[in-house]
């Protein structure tokens, strides 16, 4: 059975970059392996989301003013707690068939699966979207857990905002970043993660990573 390896850190963070070259050096080395972009792509979760952004945040666009976007969404959000959970568990069916076609089948075939972002980069969104703080977003991490394979390698790819804006042509603020950047942190703490410098040449987390699955690079 292959091994699961999750990256995850805020866009630009250079998380796809060392996927795709893990995934290179695994093969060299004769290790079947494919890389993921493993969080939720909508399907059943398009309606509401279509829904959420007419009724939130439609007199405010996110390309337009980020910051009056953030503010309507959250007034929006406070306003329908009700709904959280429901929005959770639409979320989660979801994402589920998505997460075993995308990382459980490749992994149950033998293959190490490389995810550029997986279930805790969706429990991240998720808190964010509901306004829910950190505490918030463990709690939806701890549940989608339990229906997904969890990494056998998780990092935390870190990256100063500004130097990931500076990367990154479609990222509507810094403040976008920053947000998300102080949750990824506090995962990463909550959840003992090892780091890695974003800014480091790619073929030094590379092998780090080869170290940690007991391989050396070729």
């Amino acid at each position: 059975m292959g091994r699961v390896i999750a990256l995850m850190g805020i866009d630009g963070s250079g998380k796809s970059t060392l996927s795709r070259s893990l995934q290179q050096e695994l093969e060299r080395l004769g290790v079947p392996a494919v890389a993921r972009w493993a969080t939720l792509r909508p399907f059943l979760m398009r309606p509401v989301i279509a829904a959420a952004k007419f009724l939130l945040v439609r007199k405010a666009p996110k390309s337009a003013d980020y910051e009056a976007h953030i503010a309507a969404k959250r007034s929006g959000m406070n306003k329908m707690r009700f709904a959280h959970s429901i929005y959770f568990l639409v979320m989660t069916l979801d994402y589920l068939p998505q997460a075993w076609w995308k990382v459980g089948l490749p992994r149950l075939l033998g293959k190490h699966v490389i995810c550029d972002r997986y279930y805790q980069d969706l429990a991240l969104d998720f808190a964010i979207t509901i306004n829910g703080d950190p505490a918030r977003m463990m709690k939806a991490l701890h549940t989608l857990e339990k229906w997904v394979p969890t990494p056998d390698l998780h990092y935390f790819v870190a990256v100063p905002p500004a130097v990931a804006l500076a990367r990154k042509d479609d990222v509507p603020s810094i403040g976008y970043l920053e947000e998300r950047d102080r949750y990824y942190r506090a995962m990463a703490v909550s959840l003992g993660l090892p780091i890695l410098d974003g800014q480091a040449p790619v073929e030094t987390n590379c092998a780090r990573l080869l170290r940690d699955l007991n391989l050396q690079p070729v």
